[in-house]
């Protein structure tokens, strides 16, 4: 038993010493591991794939769907304005800002475009069922900007649609 204890008193001595000397001991700690983890885990996540309002994320997939085939257009920022407005009644200071952030956020696009799903993921629940109807429907109208949609846009708007009705359907099971 006591060298038990001797054993025990030596690693704490050492633990001690090293922790006085700089160096990181944190690995000791599980819990403290953990958190770790889980901060580095968030801080290399794509911040498109942390949103919890649905509004942001259809925000985000609208202007994805603009720039699927290139840069924004003039006509295309006037329309994205025009459903900022009407369809979420935001103010104009508000519409810059959500057009701003959801820009920022697509970054490239090939990210979101490929994985709308992971877009939609946590706030995918919080959508009522007008809210997905008027999701699909002010999608479609941003492809048909400039002309009819594009091959891309119209797969992508598909997508959106399946992933937004599969919901519903797991929620009914």
């Amino acid at each position: 038993m006591h060298i038990l204890i001797a054993l025990l008193t030596a690693i704490a001595t050492l633990l001690f010493a090293l922790d006085r000397l700089g160096i990181d001991i944190g690995w000791v700690n599980p819990w403290a591991w953990g958190r770790r983890r889980r901060w580095l885990k968030q801080l290399h996540t794509n911040p498109a794939f942390n949103l919890d309002s649905p509004m942001e994320a259809v925000a985000l997939l609208l202007v994805a769907t603009a720039r699927i085939e290139g840069d924004l257009s003039s006509d295309e920022k006037n329309e994205l304005r025009a459903i900022f407005e009407e369809t979420f009644k935001q103010s104009e200071k508000d519409i810059s800002a959500l057009l701003i952030s959801s820009t920022y956020l697509l970054g490239s696009g090939e990210e979101v475009v490929r994985r709308p799903d992971e877009v939609l993921s946590r706030s995918l629940n919080k959508f009522s069922d007008e809210q997905k109807a008027s999701a699909i429907e002010v999608l479609k109208r941003i492809s048909n900007v400039g002309g009819p949609a594009s091959e891309s846009q119209k797969q992508f708007v598909s997508e959106i649609d399946s992933i937004l009705h599969n919901q519903t359907e797991k929620e009914s099971w």
